[in-house]
């Protein structure tokens, strides 16, 4: 697992500060380990542009739900989740068409441990946001009990 999920024992700002903390390493180890990104593009704000990595958009995504003007605070925090869910293990099964339990229920625990209602996370969980393994193909109400089952 690359990043680390968000447990009922974690308090949510330190968490994100852990998070935060931990993209900023890997930031810091990947930009003078691939130096040769500069070369292809001398623009700082162009490299980061063109060389997308999973920790840039976790930073967003915290800088996003950490914005005081942030209008939905729940839904920021579950892009936020489910970004770090699909960074973490499960980023080689993106493309998978295969119905995948054991990745739904890791999903459904870790947004609810951001605090989310269960009736919003299975509605996340149905949308198109939500990598195709882990995403729930019924209606709201038979994905509000199959998370509550999980929980």
């Amino acid at each position: 697992m690359e990043y680390t999920f968000i447990t009922k024992d974690y308090d949510l700002k330190k968490y994100l500060f852990d998070l935060k903390e931990e993209c900023i390493i890997k930031h810091e180890d990947n930009w003078f380990k691939e130096k040769s990104h500069t070369k292809l593009y001398p623009n700082i704000d162009e490299a980061k542009a063109k060389v997308a990595k999973p920790y840039y958009w976790i930073l967003n995504a915290i800088d996003k739900y950490e914005d005081k003007e942030c209008e939905d605070r729940d839904l920021a925090l579950a892009e936020l989740g489910i970004l770090v869910f699909k960074t973490n293990y499960y980023s080689q099964k993106l493309t998978s068409d295969t119905e995948n339990i054991e990745a739904k229920k890791d999903l459904a625990n870790s947004l609810i441990n951001f605090g989310l209602s269960k009736e919003f996370i299975a509605k996340q969980m149905i949308s198109m946001e939500t990598p195709k393994y882990a995403r729930l193909e019924v209606n709201q109400e038979e994905a509000t009990k199959l998370i509550k089952s999980w929980t």
